[in-house]
């Protein structure tokens, strides 16, 4: 019986710009999927998001690695507003969700859009866990991070439903053996939690 509900947070939860932005600085069209496979590759993301550089360092890093004329400043507005607003209906449906199951957030993401989102919105509440990348040392998909969540929340793989916008992410997870499923919306990712057997309430 699935018992513990770990979604992903840009994308699925909380509203992003990302491709567009991107685009913007690097001045040609980057599709989604091709953005999710240059986050987890290019140096400057993977040491900012994995806690080893800090945000001045990040923006001067990410302009040497993609040869850009753009100043630190408008590398940081532009990585700054990738990240939008909690999507539409995503309170009420963590509130519900969190009277059956334990809610953790598992978030490839740097300590500027975590300040960024809990200075303006109370989104971090609902959470009993809240598992980051930079905090962590690991980004998704590597499967040490999935093993960390599991270990720190002390479940079993077949008891955890992992919710990520990202293709690879799920993919991972499942061969942890997580339940992981593709989702970009918080209706897409309550859909499908209203499939399973619900456990008691909490």
């Amino acid at each position: 019986m699935i018992t513990h509900i770990i979604s992903d947070m840009g994308g699925v939860l909380v509203a992003l710009e990302w491709s567009e932005r991107v685009s913007g600085l690097l001045g040609r069209s980057v599709p989604i999927d091709e953005l999710h496979h240059l986050w987890i590759n290019a140096r400057s993301t993977v040491d900012f998001e994995s806690g080893r550089i800090d945000f001045d360092t990040f923006a001067q890093n990410f302009i040497q690695e993609f040869e850009l004329t753009t100043s630190p400043e408008q590398v940081q507005h532009e990585f700054l507003e990738f990240v939008q607003a909690p999507m539409s209906g995503c309170d009420d449906i963590l509130s519900r969700l969190q009277q059956r199951y334990h809610l953790s957030l598992l978030s490839n993401t740097n300590p500027a859009h975590y300040e960024r989102l809990r200075d303006r919105y109370d989104f971090y509440a609902p959470f009993e866990q809240v598992f980051l990348s930079h905090e962590i040392g690991v980004m998704k998909p590597d499967p040490a991070i999935f093993q960390h969540v599991l270990a720190q929340l002390k479940v079993a793989p077949a008891q955890a439903a992992f919710f990520d916008d990202g293709a690879r992410n799920v993919a991972a997870a499942k061969e942890v053996g997580i339940h992981a499923y593709q989702v970009h919306s918080p209706q897409e990712l309550q859909a499908i939690v209203e499939t399973f057997d619900p456990p008691p309430p909490l």
